[in-house]
């Protein structure tokens, strides 16, 4: 309740009152005892927690307008429905409120305008902590969230928002207080040199489904219209990669698209990064039964086509945290290395491979150069053809960033 005026409006139904002088003294309820605990407020503008303890002392965290301030300390006093708010930062609020107990409390300003606080049960701060992944959010593309118990916070996404770029972790500071998490961005990103401030209320559901945790953050976000309000959805994920099992191909989430219009073939499919989309993939990937074996050490890609010739390319890997290397040009002279990011959910059944625009390239040239090194349209000892594959691919790609999501084989 930061910048609120110094007065509010009575409750206009005040239960018990008559006109008799006769009646008895109205008897309030004794709420202060029901205050104390942890309080939250999100709104377009304005994102408020207070911390209120038994004996009224009361700490604020909060962002209005940009503007982010944490540990602002005051004492919080409530008599019958009437409440008195003293901050050290003079911002401070008497009037009338209403409440239920363990729920939710209300303060209302002589304008007319209501600001609700909800009962925050439990701390988010430990929950929060891991890795987290969303292929369809705020950017239409893969975001993988990673939150460390040390205040600090990672972000890769596909595009970052409001930008034609993606983020590769990009660390920030958090903290978590109630079920707000506030993020401090680089100050790079503030054109004063200033840290920006994001707020999200957050939502946690253990076993929100059969593959893990979910984590629901709402935002409200800059748009043509104004501040558009936002739910993404993200499901934890493990931060060690358990590289052991076989997965098939389910689907792949495509963004950041530019391209040279210009039909090329790879495997008898025909792809136009003009208009590319991530069913591209699904009439690929599946018509060929596309599967990977993963072992410590290597990658076993298999490629059942239609006359039911298994085409297995075993490649070796390297692995640092979850970026993973396939050296390619360890099974084919000419091919190139690839390097991606690799998640897999709690229970180890979705495997997602996250590659950006030159991992993409170099992935997708291969598989170009393998067709045709089958097909005998180019020799493997002549450097100069299988560069120009590289080329080519080069040249009608200008950006894409590609999430492909495995399932584990039962």
């Amino acid at each position: 309740m930061k910048n609120f005026k110094l007065m509010a409006i009575a409750l206009v139904a005040m239960l018990g009152f008559t006109a008799c002088d006769n009646d008895p003294e109205h008897i309030y309820d004794d709420h202060s005892a029901d205050i104390a605990g942890t309080w939250s407020c999100f709104t377009e503008n304005y994102a408020e927690v207070i911390i209120i303890n038994a004996d009224g002392t009361a700490v604020s965290y909060g962002v209005e307008d940009g503007e982010y301030w944490e540990n602002v300390r005051g004492t919080v006093t409530v008599k019958e429905n009437n409440i008195t708010m003293i901050f050290e930062d003079d911002d401070n609020f008497t009037g009338h409120f209403d409440i239920i107990p363990g729920q939710a409390f209300s303060l209302f300003e002589d304008s007319g305008e209501r600001y609700v606080y909800n009962y925050c049960a439990n701390d988010l701060s430990d929950e929060i902590v891991g890795m987290w992944v969303c292929n369809d959010g705020l950017t239409d593309g893969i975001t993988i969230m990673s939150y460390s118990d040390n205040g600090k916070s990672t972000i890769t996404t596909a595009t970052a928002l409001g930008t034609d770029d993606p983020l590769l972790k990009r660390e920030s500071d958090y903290e978590v207080i109630g079920d707000l998490v506030f993020t401090k961005l680089p100050t790079t990103n503030s054109a004063d040199g200033k840290p920006n401030y994001t707020v999200a209320h957050m939502t946690y559901t253990p076993n929100g489904t059969s593959a893990g945790d979910i984590m629901t953050h709402k935002m409200y976000t800059p748009s043509a219209n104004g501040l558009k309000e936002s739910v993404t959805s993200f499901l934890r994920i493990k931060q060690s990669l358990n590289l052991i099992g076989t997965y098939d191909y389910s689907s792949a989430y495509i963004s950041n698209v530019k391209g040279k219009d210009e039909d090329f073939t790879i495997l008898g499919h025909t792809f136009n990064m003009a208009d590319i989309k991530g069913g591209n993939f699904d009439m690929l990937f599946r018509s060929e039964l596309f599967c990977v074996d993963l072992n410590t050490n290597t990658i076993t890609q298999h490629f059942l086509p239609a006359n039911g010739q298994d085409v297995a390319i075993e490649i070796p890997t390297t692995v640092e945290g979850n970026k993973v290397t396939l050296d390619y040009s360890a099974v084919t002279s000419g091919l190139r290395k690839v390097d991606m990011y690799m998640f897999q959910d709690a229970d180890d059944s979705q495997l997602h491979m996250y590659m950006h625009t030159d991992a993409f390239i170099n992935y997708f040239a291969n598989l170009e150069v393998a067709t045709m090194l089958q097909a005998g349209e180019i020799n493997s000892t002549d450097a100069a053809a299988v560069e120009k594959v590289y080329t080519n691919m080069e040249s009608r790609i200008e950006s894409i960033n590609v999430s492909f999501v495995f399932k584990a084989r039962k």
